[in-house]
């Protein structure tokens, strides 16, 4: 089956959080991922978990506050490096294990689009992290595969 015809109707969703990709030196029990390599470890977060992260939630037009939940321990003296505001997009659809074409594919078409991804497989399910500014751009994108958004 070519990877064209496993995307058509394909569901897809993004989180609503925006997420941070951190260069740090532990993992984090919170993190969407800990990717520990032989380099570097990498740590997929949501942005507000990071300490002296606060959330701005609006009480009226005219007044905000800060959600002090949003602090964590995890401070900039772990991480060399953060990439932040990033969205992660979860293509909602299992496929066999060797099933060949689908990252290609949809790497490939939003490239075309100069949208930078970073992909991460689990077992049954892929998440690709797109930047904020470029989601509008990546579901007009893949809606032309086939791929519902919901």
């Amino acid at each position: 089956m070519r990877p064209e015809d496993h995307l058509k109707n394909a569901k897809a969703y993004f989180w609503k959080e925006s997420f941070a990709i951190i260069r740090s030196d532990h993992t984090h029990p919170e993190a969407f991922a800990n990717i520990v390599d032989k380099n570097e470890i990498t740590v997929i977060i949501d942005q507000t978990k990071l300490k002296g992260h606060y959330q701005l939630t609006s009480e009226n037009q005219d007044s905000f506050k800060i959600d002090k939940q949003s602090f964590s321990d995890f401070d900039e003296q772990n991480l060399s490096e953060t990439e932040k505001d990033w969205k992660i997009l979860t293509l909602d659809v299992v496929f066999p294990l060797d099933t060949v074409g689908i990252l290609a594919k949809i790497s490939g078409l939003l490239a075309e689009r100069g949208i930078s991804i970073m992909t991460i497989s689990a077992y049954s399910r892929d998440h690709f992290l797109i930047r904020e500014k470029d989601v509008v751009t990546t579901v007009n994108a893949l809606e032309s595969l086939g791929i519902k958004f919901y």
